[in-house]
């Protein structure tokens, strides 16, 4: 045990640690406050003259005050009487007005704007089963959202075999866990969804620079010679090994979760936290698989996050007892970071979801796998790929940080 904390001490009095982690720190505020500062909306009088342009919290208040009357289930009444409101008001003066700026400001805000985030959904619900290309809101008949969640289960049945026609394995995978989703929805206005890709942003980045932190752990010993005199101690090979990659593991798992709930918190407070109840189905796909609200998608995202970062840590760290140079080891850890976006990118189905940092990054990390159907195939086999992300990273965890002691054990001094 004192080895381990004299361990810990010697990683934290790292100038190099020290820096990375106070980035670490500034980001995780500066990151969560960015989507705040994007959030404006113009306020208009009576006569659609603009009396205010808000900005920031002000912003946030104001559209949560228009929207607050639709908090709560999402029922197929309420969404029939929002989408007649919606409807009549554009009819006067057609939806194209509504992009071409023509529309009158002031109704907009009284009449459209309250309605247009419970209605957001409804065009994919109501799209085309044939080609999934989204409904106009004018088009749909508001008696056919009397069956809504109906309609959206046979969305979802389209959706699969469109995209997974040769696979009635995972059609069916797909169909019993949305099964359990919680029913009607739930929405509480106030939460972004550009909050979420800053979240999963500075994961990634959070993965990048305790990656960083951690390539010298063998490999700066081994070049500058305190290696061999390491070695020649009582507890110089395994044991030494094992409270390295100990102590690394701690430190920056403790530095994940100190960052990314401080992150969560701004972001939250300054939302707002009763948006957290609102279903993940009405700020992403309305045929999300996970039954998860906004706060529940939050954490799963972090404790993915520090799974993803564990086995990432843990790769780097066997790269760093097989390199005798920190800069191979730092060149390797940051390709294997970037390289499943780009896997992703080029379809490369398994392999880009394997590697350790597979949960990490834009397209390819574990929130748009959560809110898409990308199911991998073995044989009859249908995987989803969220569980491939993590099962895998689970794996190389124990696997990486036990090839990492192995390796410091059998290295050889030249």
């Amino acid at each position: 045990m004192r080895i381990y904390c004299l361990e810990i001490k010697r990683v934290l009095k790292s100038r190099r640690v020290i820096i990375l982690l106070a980035i670490a720190l500034l980001m995780s505020m500066v990151m969560a406050w960015l989507p705040v500062i994007f959030e404006d909306i113009n306020q208009y009088d009576d006569s659609g003259n603009k009396v205010a342009e808000l900005n920031g919290l002000s912003a946030i208040t104001y559209k949560k005050s228009l929207r607050q009357t639709n908090n709560g289930e999402v029922t197929p009444e309420k969404i029939k009487e929002a989408l007649i409101i919606y409807q009549n008001t554009v009819s006067q003066y057609g939806e194209n007005s509504l992009y071409s700026g023509e529309f009158p400001k002031d109704l907009y805000m009284k009449k459209v704007f309250p309605v247009e985030s419970l209605l957001g959904r409804l065009p994919e619900a109501f799209s085309n089963p044939k080609t999934g290309q989204a409904a106009s809101l004018m088009d749909i008949d508001p008696d056919k959202t009397d069956n809504y969640y109906e309609q959206v289960e046979q969305h979802l049945k389209d959706i699969m075999k469109m995209e997974h026609k040769d696979n009635p394995i995972a059609q069916e995978q797909a169909l019993k866990k949305f099964a359990q989703v919680t029913k009607p929805f739930q929405f509480y206005a106030g939460y972004s969804r550009d909050a979420f890709d800053y979240i999963m942003l500075y994961i990634f980045l959070l993965v990048i620079l305790c990656t960083a932190a951690v390539t010298p752990t063998f490999s700066n010993e081994y070049q500058t010679g305190s290696d061999s005199i390491l070695r020649c101690t009582k507890h110089g090979r395994s044991r030494l090994g094992v409270v390295k990659v100990f102590a690394a593991v701690t430190v920056f798992s403790i530095a994940f979760i100190l960052c990314i709930l401080l992150h969560l918190l701004i972001s939250n407070m300054a939302f707002g936290p009763e948006s957290m109840k609102t279903s993940m189905q009405m700020l992403f796909s309305v045929i999300s698989l996970p039954a998860l609200n906004l706060g529940q998608l939050q954490a799963v995202l972090a404790i993915g996050g520090l799974v993803s970062l564990l086995a990432t840590i843990s790769f780097t760290l066997f790269l760093s007892a097989r390199f005798k140079d920190s800069i191979s080891v730092i060149l390797s850890a940051i390709v294997i970071c970037l390289l499943p976006m780009f896997m992703y990118s080029a379809g490369s189905g398994w392999l880009g979801f394997i590697l350790p940092s597979g949960g990490v990054g834009m397209q390819n990390s574990l929130l748009y796998q959560l809110t898409n159907f990308n199911y991998l195939h073995i044989g009859s086999i249908s995987i989803w790929s969220p569980y491939v992300i993590m099962a895998a990273a689970l794996i190389e965890i124990p696997l990486f940080l036990f090839l990492a002691v192995r390796t410091y054990c059998n290295h050889q001094v030249d």
